[in-house]
């Protein structure tokens, strides 16, 4: 466990059962501040799930305890930039719902597949770092990317066709 990760779960464990654990409804002033619906906030809560722990401990601080970048960054031992660059992307890749159309044709996709498509689509890793990461080739991760494009773009065959 990293040093950013040990940071976030003293500051989860520390705020436990504190008044700053109270939910705003609409996701409190950091959801707010980029103009998230509530229907959004309540739909990336659900969706933080598929973070790692990491990122799913800056993306809940911000959404649920409406902690501003700093204060988040101050935590993570990280630069304030960083953190907001980081969450706005997290925020994008949960709504851009590209994961869970994956998701829910997992069967086509199968499982080296789909573990490609949440590196690549939620983590936002690079084909080679998808490559060092699952122990496979470039070529077969570009080779996944392809049918998962294909897949997103509808002209990949489904059960659903």
């Amino acid at each position: 466990m990293g040093r950013v990760q040990l940071n976030l779960d003293r500051a989860g464990r520390q705020s436990e059962g504190g008044p700053a654990d109270v939910a705003v409804a609409g996701g409190g002033p950091a959801a707010a501040s980029m103009h998230l619906a509530a229907e959004e906030v309540q739909l990336l809560q659900r969706r933080a799930d598929i973070l790692s722990a990491g990122d799913r401990a800056l993306v809940m601080m911000y959404l649920e305890k409406g902690s501003c970048f700093s204060d988040i960054a101050r935590v993570a031992g990280l630069n304030e930039a960083n953190v907001a660059r980081r969450i706005h992307k997290l925020i994008g890749r949960l709504l851009d719902g590209k994961y869970i159309t994956c998701l829910r044709h997992r069967t086509v996709l199968g499982k080296l597949n789909l573990a490609i498509a949440k590196d690549r689509l939620i983590e936002g890793l690079s084909v080679r770092q998808i490559a060092a990461k699952r122990r496979t080739t470039v070529y077969r991760v570009r080779r996944g990317l392809l049918k998962i494009r294909l897949l997103l773009d509808g002209r990949l065959k489904t059960e659903d066709d």
